[in-house]
């Protein structure tokens, strides 16, 4: 026989267990209502600024005869692949970027020093994305310089450069319908799932000092549904290795700037060469 004091506990602990299960139930139901409404209201934060980026960006306007040419920050591009390298590699060039078009060209410098001769050469380069070929350039050499620049020149170096050649770099960039800007200097893989490597063939022969030797590479990028394609090839090169740096987004077109560097023999050890290479991004240009 049960006892009634045994039947109302079993329905107490029954009714208090479906309490606690239906509490559980509207707790999770409330938390993954909580999760959703954060990613909604993250993914349109994220939609808005798209849009305004893509407004500022429609907006934004070349250089022309009345703009200021500013400095832009420099910045190593090998700074995160140092590991890659030995302690005898000691030149790293100082990259800048100025700006993009909206057609596929992109505005920079590069500042090095020279080693064995000593003195820096500042070069202004812009080149086409598309084809990367370099449509214009001109280099500022601190050993043509004059006595009192080059007093000036460890503290102040590029901004001297700048003013030497800021009617030449205005110039072109007025030609080139380049647009300054901002712009950061990313590491692969990119947000969206573009990856980048560098295929590098030794060619050195058996016996043959490494400084001697050469290489072929290939720098290649595969998009997120695994198509690859390669944006730069080179054959024949005195080099030691070749590393994928990084990459600029152009901010008005769906276009990469691709920073890749040389390692080579100088003077007393190995330096970095840094090359840029475009890379359309359209699903239609991948293999």
């Amino acid at each position: 026989m049960e006892l009634a004091g045994s039947t109302n506990a079993g329905k107490a602990e029954s009714s208090s267990q479906g309490s606690t299960a239906n509490a559980l139930a509207e707790d999770a139901s409330a938390a993954e209502g909580t999760d959703s409404l954060d990613t909604d209201i993250a993914e349109a934060a994220e939609a808005a600024e798209a849009a305004e980026a893509a407004e500022a960006a429609e907006a934004a306007q070349p250089v022309n005869a009345s703009s200021e040419i500013l400095p832009p920050q420099g910045f190593d591009p090998f700074a995160n692949h140092r590991s890659k390298v030995g302690t005898t590699c000691y030149t790293f060039p100082i990259f800048r970027i100025f700006g993009f078009s909206k057609d596929g060209k992109m505005a920079y410098s590069l500042e090095e020093d020279v080693d064995g001769r000593g003195g820096t050469i500042i070069q202004y380069i812009i080149q086409d994305l598309v084809t990367d070929k370099i449509l214009w350039t001109t280099k500022d050499d601190t050993e043509n310089w004059t006595a009192e620049q080059d007093s000036m020149a460890t503290l102040t170096t590029f901004l001297i450069s700048l003013n030497n050649k800021k009617a030449e770099l205005k110039n072109a960039m007025q030609k080139y319908g380049i647009i300054q800007a901002d712009s950061e200097f990313l590491q692969f893989p990119t947000k969206d799932g573009y990856s980048c490597t560098a295929n590098v063939q030794d060619k050195t022969k058996d016996g043959e000092d490494d400084w001697l030797g050469k290489i072929d590479y290939q720098i290649r990028v595969k998009n997120p549904a695994g198509k690859s394609k390669t944006v730069a090839s080179t054959k024949d090169v005195q080099a030691y290795q070749v590393v994928v740096c990084g990459y600029f987004k152009n901010p008005y077109e769906n276009r990469l700037a691709i920073i890749y560097g040389e390692e080579k023999y100088v003077f007393e050890g190995t330096g970095i060469s840094y090359h840029v290479a475009g890379c359309d991004l359209s699903e239609e240009s991948f293999n």
